[in-house]
């Protein structure tokens, strides 16, 4: 089964009570939702903007709100989703998005938990394209051929996406839907990881994170060197920015409200954290990038 819908101007996405979010032994459900213009998005008590092109691979959409920028506010926000039932092919999952863990893993979740990755830097057409034509079958009367190449289509799709997916992948934004990290590829690893450290707002320690994903804090401080090329405690405090910079560029809240939400002792601490990692202060880094939201 194939929908496609186009949205525009604000919109409270839920796709998880849909007719369209089918549960089935014989074919795996994916929401897709591909923006149109550039726009923000709040989920899961996070805040980020999107670009014209960038595009939400999920398991299913629960409390999402799309809005357009605030400087772009008098033109409407325009999205396009997708909900796809695709059959599990055999053997699993090769031959329709290719030999790649991070769809797998969303293909084979089993929490009942709703994950998502965000897919960026998108914008030399191959994934429109193929989001172009699936519109136009969604509009066709359905039948064996129709539903072959649906299902063909799909899987080019989801192997554009990953097709040096490293440069294309959000891990800060995503929500990755792996806790048992022990036996997975590096990707789902560091996805996990920053999935769990970002939920936090980079308010964990070294102890805690081992804890939860079930490892000593030696070997798991050694993982994260390795899978992200820097330190545990430098990993959390480039998380905590990036957070940082997403309220300060999306949200009119005060510089001592963000540096207290991220954990922070005191303004004089943000200030000093963000000017070494951005060369800005917080109040000149919302004066030159920040965008006033109408919320």
């Amino acid at each position: 089964m194939l929908n496609v819908k186009r949205l525009a101007g604000e919109q409270d996405l839920t796709t998880t009570t849909s007719p369209y979010a089918r549960k089935s032994s014989h074919t795996f459900h994916i929401d897709l939702l591909e923006c149109l213009t550039d726009a923000v998005l709040s989920a899961d008590k996070r805040l980020f903007s999107l670009k014209k092109f960038d595009i939400i691979v999920a398991t299913g959409f629960k409390e999402v709100h799309l809005s357009p920028l605030a400087e772009n506010s008098k033109a409407a926000a325009s999205f396009r989703l997708l909900q796809i039932d695709l059959a599990y092919p055999d053997p699993l999952n090769q031959y329709l998005v290719a030999d790649n863990a991070l769809i797998h893993d969303l293909m084979n979740d089993k929490s009942g938990k709703y994950a998502y990755i965000v897919f960026q830097n998108l914008a030399d057409g191959m994934t429109n394209g193929y989001i172009n034509l699936l519109e136009i079958l969604a509009k066709r009367d359905k039948d064996e051929y129709n539903d072959f190449q649906v299902q063909r289509l799909a899987g080019l799709l989801l192997t554009e996406l990953l097709h040096q997916h490293r440069q294309k992948i959000s891990k800060s934004r995503s929500n990755f839907p792996r806790k048992n990290v022990r036996h997975a590829n590096r990707d789902a690893q560091s996805g996990a990881i920053m999935t769990y450290l970002t939920q936090k707002n980079g308010q964990v320690s070294l102890k805690e994170a081992a804890q939860y994903f079930g490892y000593q804090a030696n070997y798991f401080s050694r993982l994260c060197r390795k899978l992200f090329a820097t330190d545990f405690v430098h990993l959390r405090r480039n998380i905590r920015i990036n957070l940082a910079e997403d309220q300060l560029l999306l949200t009119n809240k005060k510089l001592e409200e963000i540096a207290d939400e991220l954990g922070y002792q005191d303004l004089s601490s943000f200030s000093k954290a963000f000017a070494e990692s951005t060369g800005f202060s917080p109040g000149k880094y919302r004066k030159k990038y920040g965008i006033k939201t109408s919320r």
